[in-house]
């Protein structure tokens, strides 16, 4: 390797020495570079704000619909929105005006490096660029979106979680911007080591020092849930022992990283699984045909389609040739026939609008309630087939009991009997009725 003489150093570094004053104007003409490319951008965002905001929201969106939430951002001032669009705009527009300001920065900076470290940094410009593309992919795709399934999940029913446009943006692209800066870690170490101006050996010293600020860093730039600190502070570990190891490779290294990288995988791979895998107060278990829902507050129904859980609050509707089999968190299963609906008001009431449902309690310390138009019902243990019409309600005990409540009256069904609810007395042929009231009514005059 060629090596640089002291003489040929110093004639190079006396060549390129600048006054104060051309340093000064040489930054001052940089920092305006980046700011114009940065206007530039922030103006081409600015048109395409609305279509950057639904890229933006998918995370939020694949959190939401795994808890069976509505997946609308909340504006709670007039300013609001137009400040959010702001930062959204400001932000995306330094993602893309990253190479221009790096390009920038190196402009300045050359001419005080030697050759040797201008080569260095030159190489690992387009490196830092792919590194912090990829930081911001690995929170898009991964830390986000179960990140904020996590802490929606913790809320349990009957919680209905507010979130602002403004807050998501700031949430979002504060994490995106963090991860991708954390994700440049082995290069700058390498730099580092190269530039000599840290050896490897002092990173190794200063391993367990660089573990305890890497979680503190997480839990500043991450909200306090365990969670979502881990797998932001997981990457960082991998990546600082990746920086010793392109520093120094060594075989002892390779091992080490290895034995890191598994563990993280695997770390993840566990979170993922019960993010993924864990159930709502209300799963899907089969849907034929076409099958509804709506969510609290809202009035626009949507067809099921990849949905298998849902929180308590929801409503079920099953279309004429539309059926399905659901469980809730407390172990009842429930089928549902075609024209159906069933509104889950909490994990021990749900409430039949009409149709008919199958319902199988499997015992239970607290009774659970069925609501009708005609009357409640109460059971423990049983299984009891209710259909709802519009003045009567059929219930059946196939097996178990059941406890009926109509119009302050309670009787007790046994297994194997039916009996019809109805509120104001049992449906009858009034038009019947009329005509044989009007034939006694008109017998006394056709006497006379």
């Amino acid at each position: 390797m060629e090596e640089t003489k002291p003489e040929e150093t110093t004639n190079e570094t006396e060549s390129l020495r600048m006054p104060l004053g051309a340093h000064l104007e040489e930054l001052r003409r940089r920092v305006v570079f980046s700011i114009i490319s940065i206007i530039l951008c922030f103006i081409l965002c600015w048109f395409f704000k609305a279509q950057i905001l639904d890229i933006a929201k998918r995370p939020h969106k694949f959190a939401m619909e795994k808890v069976g939430l509505s997946t609308e951002l909340q504006v709670l001032s007039y300013q609001e929105g137009f400040y959010a669009y702001m930062k959204l705009c400001f932000i995306t527009s330094v993602f893309l005006a990253y190479p221009v300001v790096i390009y920038q920065i190196w402009q300045f900076v050359s001419t005080g490096l030697y050759k040797r470290e201008q080569r260095y940094v030159l190489m690992f410009l387009p490196v830092s660029y792919a590194a912090f593309v990829i930081g911001g992919l690995f929170g898009y795709f991964l830390l986000i979106p179960f990140g904020l399934q996590f802490l929606i999940g913790i809320l349990g029913p009957g919680i209905q979680p507010i979130i602002t446009m403004k807050d998501y943006v700031s949430f979002v692209f504060m994490l995106t911007v963090a991860l991708g800066l954390v994700f440049q870690l082995p290069l700058v170490m390498l730099l580092l080591s190269k530039i000599r101006f840290v050896t490897p050996d002092k990173f190794i010293a200063w391993r367990k020092y660089a573990v305890l600020v890497i979680f503190i860093i997480a839990a500043i730039v991450t909200p306090p849930d365990p969670f979502t600190q881990t797998m932001t502070a997981v990457p960082m570990v991998i990546l600082y022992e990746l920086g010793i190891l392109i520093a120094r490779p060594t075989k002892k290294g390779f091992f080490f990283l290895g034995t890191i990288v598994g563990s993280g995988i695997l770390l993840l791979f566990v979170f993922y699984f019960y993010l993924t895998h864990k159930g709502g107060e209300v799963n899907l278990l089969d849907i034929r045909g076409e099958v509804q829902f709506l969510r609290p507050e809202e009035r626009d129904w949507e067809k099921v389609s990849n949905h298998t859980h849902f929180r308590n609050g929801i409503t079920l509707k099953t279309g004429s040739e539309g059926r399905t089999a659901l469980s809730t968190k407390k172990g009842i299963d429930v089928g549902m026939d075609a024209n159906t609906e069933v509104h889950f008001v909490d994990s021990l009431k749900i409430k039949l609008t009409s149709g008919q449902i199958f319902i199988s309690v499997k015992g239970l310390e607290t009774p659970f309630e069925i609501d009708t138009p005609n009357g409640r019902i109460r059971t423990k243990r049983g299984t009891l087939n209710i259909m709802a019409k519009d003045f009567v309600t059929i219930v059946t005990a196939v097996k178990g009991d059941a406890v009926l409540f109509v119009e302050g009256e309670e009787k007790k069904l046994l297994e194997g009997r039916q009996h019809k609810m109805s509120i104001g007395g049992e449906p009858v042929d009034i038009g019947a009725i009329i005509n044989w009231s009007e034939g006694v009514i008109n017998k006394p005059d056709e006497r006379k």
